[in-house]
């Protein structure tokens, strides 16, 4: 996993050198393979474990070398105030969760009249430095928060979800979704969908549909955080032979406790960049 060293020191105070940084890091266990510059930053490539998903994130990676060094963790309020909290369900979109074994929790947050557009340069290069292409502000706040949180999420163009409402259950046998890579895929009723009240809208944990992604002329989004069970996104990876940066971190099991706070620090980096008003969270 890429690791930039510029977005290590908004969580840590890091004044050492890039090779006592390598040190640091080794001497936790997080193996750093190679280190290259990419703009004016240094990424760090570094073997992440099976058993340690707890640092597939900038957080995750912090938190260990803030102990290596003996450094206090900084971490922004919108992460800190609602870690292992629950939010109420408010809003318009209503959502059923049919099989809360798979999907044990989920948050869904609408935010109304965002201003779809390029991102701003310091969001864009965060992106660069972890191999990432930017699309819009939103996408890319999504993206931007899961590499910070190690928590994915997705938003949905709300006035494309028919009856703006979201079913996650398994998929119907004939069913199947034009994903946002432009591919039609053929779902096995095995597999665990995002669905409005016409139709899959992402296969879950792995990708959103076309006809719901976030787009110039998008105006109120419903914002995705949730917990997806490891067994039924990996079984699902296999079968539509997906994969993505969501799913490489759900097959390996998320931080639940984290649902909510990510949502919270999503909302308020779309405030700050794309304007807009939450509804319910």
């Amino acid at each position: 996993m890429r690791v930039s060293l510029n977005w290590l020191k908004d969580f840590v105070d890091v004044k050492d050198g890039i090779e006592k940084v390598q040190k640091s890091l080794t001497m936790t266990g997080l193996e750093v393979s190679s280190i290259i510059k990419v703009e004016d930053d240094t990424v760090f490539d570094i073997e992440i474990t099976p058993n340690r998903p707890d640092c597939l994130s900038i957080l995750g990676v912090a938190r260990e070398l803030a102990a290596s060094i003996n450094k206090p963790i900084k971490m922004p309020l919108s992460i800190k105030n609602g870690y292992m909290k629950k939010g109420p369900g408010r809003g318009n979109a209503r959502v059923e969760i049919l099989d809360k074994h798979v999907c044990s929790r989920y948050v869904g947050c609408i935010m109304k009249k965002v201003k779809v557009g390029p991102s701003p340069k310091w969001l864009v290069s965060r992106l660069n430095a972890m191999g990432v292409r930017s699309v819009n502000n939103i996408v890319d706040i999504t993206n931007y928060v899961l590499f910070e949180t190690g928590q994915p999420l997705h938003a949905f163009d709300l006035d494309k979800l028919e009856g703006k409402r979201i079913i996650v259950r398994k998929a119907k046998k004939g069913e199947s979704i034009v994903t946002i890579d432009g591919i039609r895929r053929e779902l096995d009723p095995s597999v665990l969908v995002i669905a409005d009240t016409a139709k899959p809208v992402a296969i879950a944990g792995i990708m959103g549909g076309k006809d719901t992604e976030i787009r110039e002329g998008t105006k109120n989004i419903l914002l995705e955080s949730a917990y997806f069970d490891p067994i039924i996104v990996r079984k699902a990876q296999r079968l539509t032979g997906l994969a993505s940066e969501s799913s490489y971190r759900f097959e390996r099991n998320v931080d639940v406790a984290m649902v909510l706070s990510a949502s919270i620090r999503a909302q308020e980096l779309i405030k700050e960049i794309a304007g807009g008003k939450t509804i319910g969270t």
